[in-house]
């Protein structure tokens, strides 16, 4: 069946459990700042800031009320009642989230007859699982951060939650240098991420892993390096030509990619040409890294993260375009989501949909992550045959793919 976004949050939002989520750490519901945002007939937006409750079902009455209510939002825990007069309160702790936009990504196809297509987004999605996932190894082997929530935007991208106590606490300035920290910023020319980027990845031994995912599910299973064009791209990324001292290498390059015939072939043949010249300029190993990290390391909205008294979408929001209900996923194996089958939508009400993502609704953080991957690992190969490089033997051979010895 079909239900309206009012249908929605009148009788399927789950206000208790988002009520438990964000009183998780002791916090009093009543000084957490809820913003209610409509949409008129007009395609008018209005919302109401401020609002403060006691309880799920006071939230509810509030938000189902609320006239051509379109979706809500939390922000920071106040020192008192929420207020926009510092004489009355000041945000004071708040979820520390982020932002993950498919669009933030140039090289992924995503318009298509001018806007932004849901069907691209889809077909995109390991981008987004492989930023979730590698932002909860950083988020953990960086600051200890465990207590982690990843949730569907409904169309384009995801947020992810961190409710460790140590994370609530953070002053604006302290998320701003976290964000600094995790962020996979590129150089001038957008061609490879920064060395800022590459260093964070070395630190924190996750080398191994970022090329796990990208020929796995970039190349392998997304199709990155497909064709001409794409492989063409990818050269350019490396910069290469310029230099004399590698001429003998470049000059057979775009021919000896074009000429593969699948996307693994082309990307083991870059490899190896690299491997070929790293005696003499081991620099090109590192400008290869950057080049990956470009596509695979997380690219974030700065705004999100660093303003403690940021709004941020609530968990199991529906998207006003899609349809689509914004759920939690499985943080441990995000890759395992399929959008267009797993994602509830209003348009088709489903509630076993709804059910198995909220099983997902907690930041109780990583139980059993080795247990879930493996999981993850036998229904993938139960499908598809497994294809790991013989040239990245030595990135990709060791198992698991978990946290330990990474």
């Amino acid at each position: 069946m079909e239900v309206t976004p009012k249908e929605y949050y009148q009788l399927f939002y789950p206000y208790e459990q988002l009520v438990e989520l964000l009183t998780c750490n002791g916090d009093d519901l009543a000084s957490i700042e809820f913003a209610i945002e409509g949409l008129s007939p007009d395609d008018d937006k209005f919302y109401r800031r401020y609002v403060s409750v006691k309880s799920a079902k006071q939230l509810k009455a509030e938000v189902a009320s609320f006239p051509y209510v379109k979706t809500f939002h939390f922000g920071a825990v106040y020192s008192g009642k929420p207020s926009n007069s510092a004489r009355v309160s000041t945000p004071v702790r708040r979820v520390l989230s982020f932002d993950i936009d498919l669009t933030d990504k140039e090289w992924i196809p995503l318009k298509e007859n001018g806007g932004v297509s849901l069907p691209l987004c889809d077909q995109a999605w390991p981008v987004c699982a492989a930023s979730i996932d590698l932002l909860k190894r950083i988020l953990k082997l960086a600051f200890g951060y465990t207590q982690v929530l990843a949730v569907y935007s409904g169309r384009r991208g995801a947020h992810v939650h961190v409710f460790d106590e140590g994370a609530m606490r953070l002053s604006s300035e302290a998320r701003a240098a976290v964000i600094g920290y995790v962020n996979g910023t590129t150089g001038t020319d957008k061609l490879r991420s920064t060395s800022g980027v590459h260093l964070v990845m070395t630190m924190h031994n996750m080398r191994k892993h970022v090329y796990r995912l990208f020929e796995d599910w970039f190349v392998n299973r997304m199709g990155v390096l497909a064709n001409g064009e794409e492989r063409n791209e990818f050269l350019k990324r490396l910069d290469l030509y310029k230099y004399d001292s590698l001429s003998g290498m470049t000059s057979t390059l775009v021919a000896d990619v074009t000429d593969k015939e699948t996307a693994l072939d082309a990307w083991r043949c870059i490899v190896q040409k690299l491997e070929g010249v790293a005696d003499r300029a081991p620099w090109v190993i590192n400008r290869l890294d950057c080049a990956v990290l470009a596509y695979v390391w997380p690219v974030l909205d700065t705004n999100v993260t660093r303003d403690i008294a940021h709004l941020t979408k609530v968990p199991f929001a529906c998207h006003a375009q899609t349809g689509r209900v914004a759920c939690a996923i499985n943080v441990d194996v995000p890759w395992d989501f399929i959008p267009y089958l797993e994602a509830p939508t209003l348009v088709e009400w489903d509630q076993e949909d709804m059910d198995e993502a909220l099983s997902h609704f907690h930041a109780r953080g990583i139980s059993d992550e080795k247990a879930a991957v493996e999981e993850s690992r036998r229904r993938r190969r139960s499908c598809t045959p497994s294809t790991s490089s013989a040239v990245m033997r030595d990135l990709v051979a060791d198992e698991p793919q978990v946290d330990e010895g990474e």
